[in-house]
């Protein structure tokens, strides 16, 4: 599967200035703020007003399934003031949910775990702030 993320301006911004000020605020590891910047920096921006569908941006809800496990999970990304594990509310400060930005429905994404690497794959991507 093709490596290749993409987000959107909107999101890029946003996320700069999170990794800005939480690198000023020391409250992130360092491990996690690193490859969230890596992950901004390779990722292809997407203009306001083009269609993200299929795509995990932020406050999209994915399913995803682990490779290993077959275990199916509804995980929300969200920035860290949202986030609560019990409910699929994923930080993107997370490694994990550093991983899932910007992939896409059938991405098979591989991020470290503390138990080892993971692998997941996208099955679904829904966009609620996209339906009126």
């Amino acid at each position: 599967m093709e490596n290749t993320i993409s987000i959107t301006e909107h999101d890029y911004i946003k996320l700069c200035d999170l990794v800005r000020s939480e690198k000023l605020m020391h409250t992130t590891e360092i491990n996690n703020l690193t490859y969230l910047g890596a992950e901004i920096r390779r990722a292809k921006r997407i203009r306001a007003g083009k269609p993200v569908a299929g795509i995990i941006t932020m406050n999209s809800v994915a399913e995803v399934v682990d490779l290993d496990t077959g275990r199916q999970m509804k995980v929300k990304l969200v920035y860290p003031n949202e986030a609560d594990f019990r409910k699929g509310n994923v930080s993107v400060l997370s490694m994990f949910g550093s991983a899932l930005l910007g992939y896409r429905v059938g991405s098979i994404i591989s991020y470290k775990a503390p138990g080892g690497i993971k692998k997941v794959e996208v099955k679904s991507v829904y966009h609620p702030e996209t339906v009126h």
